[in-house]
């Protein structure tokens, strides 16, 4: 038996007794080290009934929602990849790992070395930034804005400088953010407003950047990041939307001629072994985003922390005894 969480309604989980799972074919069991709570988890926790992803559930949620940041060992395999005491990064089914061992298929599975659980972790968010960026193509001596401050925007903060961005302008509402923004890379930093805007246009001649990368998912930080761009400039949006229609002022940013991306899930075989290695090496210190560490089954207060954004949190991780 293990014990695994389950939130019976919002702002609350409770733990219950489960069965380890037993793996299906080309799955394997892990026994978790650690987990990070990720913005995408937290609807479950919050309770957030117009978000799509609560759509189709009702409380009490299944057990193990949500968490899906994850590593650890395996400690049973049907996968003919991975073998007992493997260390991986794995990512489980529907987000449900958050309980003291998951199950993952093989192909949602990477090895990691030996190091720090609680950095490791953060190469599943990583992953998904490098997926993104690779869609960027050359943006050595860019011009760039990253709107949001949370992890993601961290690590898109600290993976375009290092991709050779020129400038890159932090923008958050948080002051303690943007401290550690400035710390990742950030060479300029902004509360947003309209002095964002002012602060672009003095850096760039009044054109606009290059590139700007919304990280919230609101329709309004949206409508800001597609105002910040130049004529033939790219908006990338990244922040998973709230709801399932958005209001976009849509004539501006035609008329500029910008380009949108859209990024979402990574290519995991291709991908997650980059950002693996850029956290194992320290090519990418992600140590100043790991603000808060909590045992798992202080998973409450983790996630209730995380929400509040108080106590200059960014990201949380769950650590098991």
């Amino acid at each position: 038996m293990m014990q695994a969480a389950q939130i019976t309604r919002p702002h609350r989980i409770e733990w219950i007794e489960l069965p380890i799972p037993e793996p299906e074919a080309d799955q394997i069991v892990v026994k978790l080290e650690a987990g990070a709570v990720c913005g995408s988890d937290l609807p479950y926790f919050l309770g957030e009934r117009e978000h799509p992803a609560l759509e189709s559930l009702s409380y009490p949620l299944p057990p193990l929602y949500s968490l899906h940041e994850l590593v650890g060992r395996v400690a049973r395999s049907r996968s003919s990849r991975f073998r007992e005491g493997d260390r991986v990064l794995a990512v489980p089914p529907l987000q449900q790992g958050m309980g003291e061992y998951f199950a993952a298929y093989d192909a949602y599975t990477v090895p990691i070395p030996e190091g720090p659980a609680e950095r490791l972790v953060l190469a599943q968010p990583l992953g998904t930034v490098v997926h993104a960026c690779l869609k960027l193509g050359n943006v050595l001596g860019q011009t760039a804005v990253v709107v949001g401050q949370g992890p993601i925007g961290q690590l898109f903060t600290a993976l375009l400088r290092r991709m050779g961005v020129l400038r890159l302008i932090a923008v958050d509402l948080i002051d303690e953010r943007l401290a550690v923004s400035r710390v990742m890379g950030a060479t300029h930093t902004s509360t947003g407003g309209a002095d964002t805007g002012t602060l672009v246009a003095d850096l760039t001649g009044g054109h606009g950047a290059d590139l700007v990368i919304e990280a919230v998912g609101y329709p309004s930080t949206l409508n800001q990041a597609a105002g910040l761009i130049r004529r033939n400039g790219t908006l990338l949006a990244f922040g998973v939307p709230h709801q399932p229609h958005y209001d976009i002022a849509f004539r501006d940013f035609f008329i500029k001629e910008g380009r949108l991306i859209n990024s979402v899930g990574p290519d995991i075989q291709r991908e997650f072994p980059i950002a693996v290695e850029l956290v194992a090496t320290g090519a990418l210190d992600v140590g100043p985003l790991v603000t808060h560490q909590l045992p798992l089954h202080e998973a409450e207060a983790g996630f209730a922390l995380f929400a509040s954004r108080r106590d200059g949190v960014i990201k949380v991780v769950l650590t098991a005894s």
